[in-house]
C-alpha cells in the first residue's frame, strides 16, 4: 500500500522530495504516528491533489497522520480528513579548515563548499547528516583537485556558534538543508 502511495506522489507536479511511514502495529510508534496509520511527508507539490491521491491509495480503515489536513469527499460525499507533513528544514553549518598544497586555488574552495551542501542537500527525509560521509564531498568526490588540499578538520551543527564532530539527528518530517553561505573554510 505505502509504495503505491508514494509512487502516485511521485507524478504529482512539483513535488520534489517525499517519504513514508507505516505504523502497522497497535501501539503509537518512535514517531508519533498513531497504530495502523500512514504517515507522508511531502516537499513541494499541490496539498489538495496531495491528500487526494493518499485518499484514492490508502487503505480503507487506515488513518493518517500529519500537521497538513485536507478534507477530501469519497465517491459516497462523505468527508474524510487527510493528513500528510510538510516537510521541515533543518539548516546545516559546516567548519572545514585544510590546509593548502601545491596547486590550491581559491576556486577549489569554491566546488569543495558547494559540494559539501549539494551532497547536505541530497540526504533524504528523516535522515542524519553523518559526519564520516561528508569526507567523500569535502574531498570533491575523488576528483584530482582533492590532490591540492589536506582536511585539518571538519565539524558540523544546526548552530554556526554550536559545532561538533558529531552526527546531525533530523527528526523524521525534516531534511537537512545547506547552502555554501553555511559553510565556512579556513585555509591555511
Amino acid at each position: 500500500m505505502l509504495d503505491g502511495i508514494l509512487g502516485a506522489i511521485a507524478g504529482i507536479s512539483g513535488v520534489e522530495r517525499y517519504r513514508g511511514y507505516e505504523n502497522d502495529t497497535s501501539i503509537t510508534d518512535v514517531n508519533g504516528i498513531p497504530s495502523h496509520s500512514i504517515s507522508i511527508v511531502v516537499d513541494g507539490g499541490d496539498a489538495t491533489e496531495i491528500a487526494q491521491t493518499i485518499a484514492l491509495k490508502k487503505g480503507p480503515g487506515s488513518g493518517t497522520y500529519g500537521t497538513t489536513t485536507i478534507p477530501i469527499k469519497d465517491k459516497y460525499g462523505i468527508v474524510h480528513p487527510i493528513n500528510f507533513f510538510r516537510k521541515g528544514t533543518v539548516q546545516v553549518y559546516v567548519r572545514l579548515e585544510i590546509k593548502a598544497l601545491q596547486g590550491y586555488t581559491s576556486s577549489i574552495g569554491i566546488a569543495i563548499k558547494n559540494s559539501i551542501a549539494e551532497y547536505i542537500n541530497e540526504i533524504e527525509i528523516g535522515e542524519p547528516v553523518r559526519i564520516k560521509r561528508l569526507d567523500l564531498p569535502a574531498q570533491l568526490n575523488g576528483g584530482i583537485e582533492r590532490l591540492t588540499y589536506d582536511i585539518t578538520l571538519l565539524e558540523i551543527g544546526i548552530s554556526p556558534a554550536a559545532l561538533s564532530e558529531n552526527n546531525i539527528e533530523i527528526a523524521f518530517n525534516d531534511a537537512a538543508a545547506c547552502v555554501a553561505e553555511n559553510i565556512t573554510l579556513m585555509v591555511t
